[in-house]
């Protein structure tokens, strides 16, 4: 105790903090300033070098010497008679103060006015960086020599219902390709993009970023079919390999197998005894299976893109045709998990019943489980374990399935998995993952889409930006979307924001929650914010209804606690509310958008999982108007 008095009479401690102060203000000035006059990185690590070693002997002059009228003298030789050491406190004192305040005003300045333009001119930078890194890639390397993009065959046939067996041998012959070591094969979403249309095909190779068309045609007739195949060199439309195949329609897997099997001889790929069996293990042996596959595919992509088709409706039509498939082919695991989609969207729309979510939570359950259990390799298979688990009543293990999961290789993409994973911190895991599955399937905007998903619920704006400038190389016509005016507002970019006076109207659920999430990032109070999103909802059946979701999310931000645990509790009841809880946690982006005490069910599978909670604050949002900081 007396060496810390002494410490305070010789002024050591203010002169450490008057120090410190200083030396970080300096530092954070110089590192602003430097730069505008272009100084050598060199000036910057010898200010901090400076700063650094002065520490210690400031403080060894201020334990030595004391300052007096005369100068400095030894502070043995001052009689404490003639000691000004308590005067030189109080000035030390002021300066501290002064210091600090000046530490303050520029930390606020940085944070508010410098920090946004640096975050917007490094958001430019790494965007052009990315587009000429890939464009400077693409020129010197080219495309990878085994990668490969297989076209919906062309039907032939007079019949236009034989289209579903031209299509489906192409998703056959793609399946199988993909299958093979060292192939890259580009996804259908992606290669059915050109069906039927007159595109140059080095314009596709090059859209694609493939080395390798494979096109053909199919003319069925009867329970026999010619199918002719031709492998295309896409730099030069040079062709490298055909073949014609005059089969009954029984003999649809084997003749799909060889095509796989020249291919990939063409491409200097060379298959051994395991590679033939896995290709053969993933093929589709029934035709009339794949074919009502083909037919299901189509009804679940109209169930999500044609608003005149209502999204449960229009799926639960596919999954009739998806059932037929299965009965046909009991191991049809596409089939298996793509049925998943109708029950995970009965769980999450509100306007289904309980008894509707609940034989929905126990559809699903065992359909993901028959998807995993027939997988036909080990990152889909995990997939479907990993969804499945999140949909039940017992977490037990789950961070190991979702660890377990993103490990896996492949370029397969997780349905709602990743929104659910977000909420707990897997961010990082999954973008390496969704990353993968987009230059895969890169015409596929489901994939992108989901990764815009997961770096607005880790807060990631400059993140968000660097995907959308990545997408549009792929797809330059791409309008903003509200991810982006959501990244704009966390950067502070008011003036690219739409005006608070124009009205929002027609929003879906997902899109109102970001509205709410922008009007709290510009300083919006509840009440001005509902002005601004004021209007007709938009109740339309292909969005999800997900309004009981971003109503909590709109009450937490707003800082209802009561609200919000209400409606948080109501979500709690619902079959798989964990699941619904989770995306609200997504949504959000603001910690713990609710108190566990009002979700015992959430709090119950949060106790048994391991997963973090309560989540990371992702977006600082400023302090709510007319409530204290």
């Amino acid at each position: 105790m007396k060496f810390i008095s002494e410490l305070k009479r010789r002024n050591v401690i203010r002169m450490a903090g008057l120090y410190l102060v200083g030396a970080w203000l300096v530092t954070q000035v110089a590192a602003t300033l430097l730069p505008v006059f272009e100084a050598p990185a060199w000036v910057m690590k010898a200010v901090v070098a400076v700063l650094a070693v002065g520490f210690v002997p400031a403080l060894i002059v201020a334990w030595a010497f004391e300052l007096t009228p005369e100068g400095l003298k030894r502070d043995g030789m001052v009689p404490p008679s003639e000691s000004i050491a308590p005067q030189t406190a109080r000035r030390m004192d002021r300066m501290l103060l002064v210091v600090s305040a000046l530490a303050l005003a520029y930390f606020g300045f940085d944070k508010f006015v410098l920090a946004p333009q640096r975050d917007a001119a490094l958001v430019a930078q790494t965007t052009r960086a990315v587009v000429a890194n890939a464009g400077a890639r693409a020129a010197k390397q080219g495309p990878d020599p085994r990668s490969i993009a297989v076209l919906p065959f062309a039907n032939m046939s007079a019949d236009p219902e034989n289209e579903f067996f031209s299509d489906g041998l192409s998703e056959e012959v793609l399946n199988s390709l993909a299958r093979i070591d060292r192939m890259q094969v580009v996804g259908r979403t992606s290669s059915f993009q050109f069906k039927g249309k007159n595109v140059d095909l080095r314009g596709i190779g090059q859209k694609l970023g493939v080395a390798h068309i494979l096109e053909g045609s199919v003319r069925r007739d009867g329970e026999r079919a010619r199918i002719t195949a031709q492998l295309i060199r896409a730099s030069d439309g040079v062709h490298l390999w055909s073949q014609t195949y005059d089969r009954t329609l029984q003999d649809t897997l084997a003749v799909q197998l060889d095509i796989a099997e020249q291919v990939a001889g063409a491409l200097g790929v060379l298959l051994d005894d395991k590679q033939r069996g896995t290709m053969r293990k993933a093929g589709v042996g029934n035709v009339d299976a794949f074919i009502h596959y083909q037919k299901a595919w189509k009804l679940y992509l109209a169930a999500h893109g044609d608003k005149s088709v209502g999204l449960l409706g229009g799926l639960q039509l596919a999954n009739a045709e998806f059932d037929r498939a299965i009965a046909l082919e009991p191991n049809y695991s596409m089939a298996h998990y793509a049925k998943a989609d109708l029950y995970e969207h009965t769980l999450i729309d509100d306007h289904t019943t309980h008894a509707e979510r609940a034989d929905a939570q126990r559809a699903v359950l065992q359909t993901l489980q028959r998807a995993a259990a027939t997988g036909p390799d080990a990152q889909q298979r995990e997939f479907a374990l990993a969804e499945r688990q999140m949909l039940g009543d017992d977490w037990r293990g789950i961070t190991d399935q979702l660890s377990k999961a993103l490990a896996q290789p492949g370029c397969g993409a997780p349905n709602w998995m990743p929104v659910f994973a977000s909420a707990f911190g897997y961010a990082d895991a999954l973008e390496p993952v969704l990353a993968r599955a987009a230059t895969c399937d890169p015409l596929n905007a489901i994939n992108w889409n989901t990764r815009t998903w997961v770096a607005r619920a880790d807060g990631k704006a400059e993140r968000i930006q660097a995907i959308y400038a990545q997408w549009r190389t792929y797809a330059p016509a791409l309008p903003q979307a509200p991810h982006e005016r959501l990244a704009l507002a966390m950067l502070g970019h008011e003036d690219k924001l739409p005006p608070k006076t124009k009205k929002l109207d027609n929003l879906g659920a997902a899109e109102f929650g970001t509205a709410m999430q922008i009007a709290r990032l510009r300083g919006l109070n509840r009440a001005q914010a509902q002005a601004w999103t004021a209007g007709r909802r938009n109740e339309d059946a292909n969005i999800g209804r997900q309004w009981q979701i971003v109503e909590l999310v709109e009450a937490a931000l707003f800082g209802d606690r009561a609200d919000a645990n209400r409606r948080a509790a109501v979500l709690d009841a619902r079959p798989a509310g964990g699941l619904l809880l989770a995306v609200a946690v997504t949504y959000c982006g603001c910690g713990a958008p609710f108190d566990l005490s009002a979700t015992p069910n959430f709090k119950a599978r949060l106790a048994e999982s391991g997963l973090r909670w309560p989540p990371p604050v992702a977006i600082r949002y400023p302090p709510i108007p007319g409530t204290a900081p």
